[in-house]
């Protein structure tokens, strides 16, 4: 039995803001060099778009956020970023889908409030 996992695409300094200016989106600032690393759950997320920036080739988004470690989880609600997950000092997340999607969930509840 196949898994069919859809793969995040990557966004940089020019689609940035038109990618993250709408709805929820979650953006993982990632390298290549720490894909060990990867947060294989994202594509999973409910209600919202997954995003990938890869800090070596877009440093100046990640300079923007002020991106000092890997992975780093920010997610953003029309383009407004409302939470950041950091990684540990192994450079893991130390966040999980089901506290992520919580925290999806609360922000599309907040609109109804």
């Amino acid at each position: 039995m196949t898994t069919n996992v859809i793969a995040q695409e990557f966004i940089d300094s020019s689609s940035f803001e038109s990618k993250t200016a709408k709805g929820i989106t979650v953006v993982e600032f990632w390298a290549e060099w720490n894909s060990t690393n990867e947060v294989s759950f994202l594509p999973q997320l409910k209600d919202c778009i997954v995003y990938k920036v890869c800090i070596t080739k877009s440093y100046d988004v990640s300079s923007e956020f002020d991106i000092t470690s890997i992975p780093t989880l920010i997610i953003f609600n029309n383009g407004v970023e409302q939470v950041r997950y950091n990684p540990n000092i192994l450079m893991q997340t130390t966040t999980t889908k089901k506290a992520l999607q919580k925290t999806i969930d609360n922000i599309m509840f907040s609109k109804f409030q």
